[in-house]
């Protein structure tokens, strides 16, 4: 008696093989769009990042590009980049917040000493929102006062 696979079991594996194979096409895709949307992420937040560390008045409720934040600090030579940066349109809006006390004189106890040569410190904090075409970011910033 001869051995040998019958049409059903022949059937069988490569319907399995089939569905094995479907599905990691599928896993494959699903990487595929996780990756590019944590890389968009990933350069927006790179971005937010120039916008909050280079930020100032004369860049509020206004688009700039990328190039307008760094052009003051940084000599940027490499053409390329500079045409980038350029292209990288951003809107910037900053606001009040809060703003914190840090010694309440009216409630403190100094123990004898003048409350006029206490200092009167404040933390002012301030919402930066930064968006483009295709996300928006929210950090905030401290200052003391």
């Amino acid at each position: 008696m001869r051995r040998a696979f019958t049409l059903v079991e022949v059937l069988v594996a490569v319907t399995i093989i089939s569905v094995v194979v479907i599905g990691l096409l599928s896993s494959n895709a699903t990487n595929a769009k996780l990756s590019k949307k944590l890389s968009n992420q990933y350069r927006h937040k790179e971005q937010f990042s120039i916008v909050l560390l280079n930020a100032n008045e004369r860049f509020h409720n206004r688009e700039k590009s990328l190039y307008d934040f760094l052009a003051t600090k940084f000599n940027i030579k490499n053409d390329e980049l500079r045409r980038w940066l350029k292209e990288q349109k951003v809107s910037y809006i900053d606001k009040d917040f809060a703003t914190v006390k840090i010694l309440d004189l009216d409630t403190q106890d100094f123990g004898g000493y003048d409350k006029s040569l206490v200092p009167d410190l404040a933390f002012s904090i301030q919402e930066v929102k930064a968006y483009n075409k295709n996300s928006i970011s929210i950090g905030y910033t401290f200052n003391l006062q």
